[in-house]
């Protein structure tokens, strides 16, 4: 079983190909700019088996075409890997191509077992700096970094994701910093920039969680091609804005 906050049909914006998302509960980050806050706690959401999970999919599968398949998001899926293994392994058994989007802090046996097993991994990189990721975040980011690391070490299909916030992670030295990052990477296929947006300022407020980002404004195209291009002297082509 795992706990479930929420699924989404015919997304885009989450894995290759139109996707299947499962929203799951749990996050020990408590990122400023977080868009689903509701998904933060563990102990909420509804219990989902893997056979529940897999009939939903295979309700939607007809729409995946030959790149879709069905993505697991959050919160932070690998805080339930010990049971998200089985899911994904029953996924597997039935054919879908499956999916983690992940901060990549936790480290442990499970979520060795589920890299192993999942198709395609999501990165999600908040800042460079670990001062402002601290700040940013709550936590750290070495273990983050080292996650990716370790995802390019085995050659894992995977694209990093990076919101660009004014002011916040779009400052051209932290930019520089992921560029050389990124470009020691050998297996490195492609970076993905999301614009932040602060269309879940309301959502927080009616769940009384204060909003430290208040006043920051959305994401210019100018601000979004800015990072692009710093990105592009250590990376090329491998650079990508979503909407």
């Amino acid at each position: 079983m795992v706990k479930v906050h929420s699924y989404e049909t015919f997304a885009t914006q989450d894995g290759p190909g139109i996707r299947l998302v499962f929203f799951l509960q749990g996050c020990q980050f408590r990122c400023q700019y977080c868009q689903n806050p509701d998904t933060l706690p563990l102990n909420a959401g509804t219990e989902m088996s893997a056979d529940e999970i897999l009939e939903i999919a295979n309700k939607e599968k007809e729409y995946f075409w030959e790149t879709g398949g069905i993505t697991f998001s959050g919160g932070e899926p690998l805080l339930q890997a010990k049971n998200l293994k089985e899911v994904i392994k029953k996924l597997k058994e039935n054919n879908f191509h499956t999916c983690i989007d992940t901060n990549g802090w936790i480290r442990n046996e499970d979520v060795k077992e589920c890299l192993e097993l999942v198709d395609h991994v999501l990165p999600d990189i908040k800042q460079m700096n670990p001062v402002k990721h601290k700040n940013l975040t709550g936590n750290d980011n070495q273990l983050s970094l080292s996650f990716v690391k370790t995802l390019d070490e085995m050659r894992k299909d995977y694209r990093i994701r990076y919101v660009v916030v004014p002011g916040i992670t779009d400052q051209e030295e932290d930019i520089q910093k992921l560029g050389e990052f990124l470009q020691a990477l050998p297996n490195f296929q492609r970076i993905e920039l999301l614009p932040y947006h602060n269309l879940w300022v309301s959502k927080r407020k009616k769940l009384g969680i204060p909003y430290p980002l208040e006043g920051t404004h959305a994401s210019t195209a100018s601000e979004l091609e800015n990072v692009k291009k710093i990105l592009e002297k250590y990376v090329g082509e491998k650079v990508m804005i979503r909407g």
